[in-house]
């Protein structure tokens, strides 16, 4: 089983000192001094920075002076880029089993809500019902740990919202996204993400949710997909999930203070469904109900018009019906 290569706080912030210096470059006293460690610590993650891909060159004149850094969905590039003030600490590492995984370890142990984890590629990524979800390089994996206070009743309509915060970063980046619930992503018809929520709760009180999601950015797992890189061709994988990340926390921020409502209208206005004839089943294949979509409820379930009614939705797999 593949686990996080953490990063430390150090390291990301050695990074960050080493992109504010610019081309003008930072000694390595300059560095430690800022940071409260020693040289011979900046040394160390400078050589650890240019293991993961980062060029860094050294003079006795200039000191470092970060000359590349790698495309790749890992704190050092996504903590930088972080905007809300939500984000308390960013984790990660190249190589992950799951993110969701590590997330819910870190909510076990007692990480703060805000705590992020990112990865430039899964070994045992998942989505829904268990399913396994292709992870490779090339995109963005994202998950993090928030601590709602509200009972579990009043989340099911949460996943919905972090969609609608997934879209939000999207389209900062130049994408047009629709929503097909419950919780995939897509541009063109394909599917570009899937996002995944799991929880620790007991009757009236939640301990955790993770928020997962993996964003196809420079290729494609499987024939079909869509990637972020088909229509934005410069765009970073770090830009991708520092985008996701932020939206997704403004989301959060909306749905604490003010509720679903206002964003199950944003939701409605991007779904792909919305007066489509679908097909829904559930884990095992059998069908469960089909009609037209009417939208989504303020539960965040999928209303149907069926011919014995109409129908509400709360899981299953939704098809077109030809």
């Amino acid at each position: 089983m593949a686990r996080l290569m953490v990063t430390t706080p150090r390291r990301v912030a050695v990074a960050a000192a080493l992109v504010e210096a610019g081309a003008a470059g930072v000694s390595g006293e300059a560095v430690a001094a800022g940071l409260g460690i020693s040289r011979a610590a900046v040394h160390s993650h400078v050589e650890a920075l240019r293991r993961l891909g980062y060029e860094i060159s050294s003079s006795p004149r200039v000191g470092y002076r970060l000359l590349s850094a790698p495309d790749l969905c890992i704190p050092e590039e996504v903590w930088p880029r972080l905007a809300d003030a939500l984000w308390v600490s960013c984790v990660g590492g190249v190589v992950t089993g799951s993110t969701n995984d590590e997330a819910k370890r870190l909510a076990r142990d007692g990480a703060p809500e805000g705590t992020a984890v990112v990865a430039a590629a899964q070994t045992q990524g998942r989505g829904r019902m268990g399913r396994e979800w292709e992870s490779p390089r090339g995109g963005a994996y994202v998950s993090c740990v928030l601590r709602p206070t509200l009972a579990p009743s009043a989340l099911t309509a949460l996943p919905l919202a972090a969609a609608v915060g997934v879209a939000r970063g999207l389209e900062t980046l130049g994408m047009e996204v629709r929503l097909k619930w419950p919780n995939d992503v897509e541009s063109g018809g394909r599917k570009l993400a899937g996002i995944l929520l799991e929880m620790a709760a007991e009757a009236d009180r939640v301990e955790w949710v993770v928020v997962g999601c993996g964003i196809n950015v420079a290729g494609t797992p499987y024939p079909g997909a869509a990637c972020v890189r088909d229509v934005a061709p410069a765009v970073g994988s770090a830009d991708v999930a520092a985008a996701v990340l932020d939206g997704i926390a403004g989301a959060y921020h909306e749905f604490m203070t003010r509720g679903f409502e206002p964003l199950r209208e944003e939701y409605e206005a991007r779904s792909s469904l919305t007066g489509c004839d679908v097909r829904v089943r559930d884990h095992t294949g059998s069908l469960v109900a089909e009609g037209r979509v009417a939208g989504v409820g303020p539960d965040g379930a999928l209303v149907l018009h069926a011919q014995d009614g109409q129908r509400r939705i709360v899981s299953g797999e939704v098809t077109l019906r030809d």
